[in-house]
């Protein structure tokens, strides 16, 4: 700045002429020079200001859009993954890396999609696992570095996925090998699949589940504490709506996925419904929890019950299910 000054000074000095300007002259003029350089100088520093604005603003709307889209994507993948189980017949091998391979592939393509923008996107994901205190959820974690030129934003996410308003896989590859179930759109069939499936493990009683039914969609039970299903009202509406429930001994769903009725996670159970009789039911057979069906060691369990337009609606419990339900026993 201070050689900008001195070349227009000297220009105003002397002229072609030689015409030497007033030294009072030369000193008025001297601010206003001085004025205009940095007015250029602030211009240019805000003009730089702002760019490093856009940039930042660029970033951040970057990773925020990554951060909604994990999710979405992770639940659309969900859905892919169990209607495949479902339709082709398959079990899963490692359903966690089959469902963080087809995550990864989408994001990927997300990423690819902002660097023609000028955004570098690298976000990998690196546990796909079921959710430690509460099985109704997917636990997705990654990280996530989103730059522009020298602007950057690194984070590590751990975010949840609702599997609720999936359909449960377990029945399908269970019974696959014993005729398979059919479904409706709320209710798995059986129709004589459990019955066989039980057989062919030894279990006694087993035709009491012929045309036995059970839920399709996961649906996290609203009655909480499970302690209050001993109001036979709750226990109605219950298994009227087909609801699943917290277990530590249920299958967790990334397991289900699998054909594993029990796991060392966390997981949920819901209640297998012998088909309903004109009169009361047997008193004892194969205990209705999921987990217990498909479990290499089948236990009994005493009915439970109630009436429903002239039929009666059971279902086989153990004293510790028994104790988990706030239910009693009928002999």
């Amino acid at each position: 700045m201070i050689l900008v000054v001195y070349q227009v000074a000297a220009v105003i000095l002397m002229d072609k002429k030689g015409y030497v300007m007033s030294g009072m002259s030369f000193l008025l003029i001297i601010p206003s020079v001085l004025l205009c350089v940095s007015l250029l100088d602030a211009m240019d520093g805000e003009n730089k200001i702002n760019q490093q604005s856009l940039k930042s603003h660029s970033v951040y709307y970057a990773s925020e859009d990554m951060k909604t889209n994990i999710p979405l994507i992770t639940r659309q993948v969900l859905e892919n993954v169990t209607e495949q189980v479902i339709e082709k017949n398959m079990t899963l091998s490692d359903s966690p890396d089959t469902i963080k391979t087809a995550l990864q592939s989408q994001i990927n393509d997300i990423e690819s999609d902002y660097l023609e923008k000028g955004i570098k996107i690298n976000c990998t994901i690196y546990s796909i696992q079921t959710a430690a205190h509460n099985p109704f959820f997917i636990e997705v974690n990654s990280t996530l570095n989103v730059s522009q030129n020298n602007i950057s934003h690194v984070e590590y996410l751990s975010q949840q996925v609702s599997i609720e308003g999936l359909r449960d896989p377990l029945p399908f590859i269970k019974c696959q090998a014993y005729g398979g179930v059919n479904n409706s759109s709320s209710r798995i069939l059986y129709g004589d699949s459990l019955s066989k499936y039980l057989q062919d493990k030894g279990v006694a009683n087993a035709t009491h589940y012929i045309n036995a039914t059970a839920p399709l969609i996961i649906k996290k039970c609203p009655y909480d504490p499970y302690i209050s299903h001993g109001n036979l009202v709750t226990l109605k509406s219950c298994i009227e709506n087909g609801f699943f429930h917290e277990s530590s001994d249920g299958s967790c769903f990334l397991c289900r996925l699998e054909g594993k009725g029990v796991c060392p996670h966390y997981g949920f159970e819901t209640f297998i419904i012998p088909a309903p009789l004109n009169s009361s039911g047997p008193i004892k057979g194969p205990c209705s929890s999921d987990h217990v069906i498909y479990n290499t060691s089948t236990y009994s369990g005493y009915s439970v019950g109630y009436s429903n337009q002239n039929q009666f609606h059971y279902i086989f419990l153990d004293p510790s299910h028994q104790s988990k339900y706030g239910l009693q026993f009928i002999n």
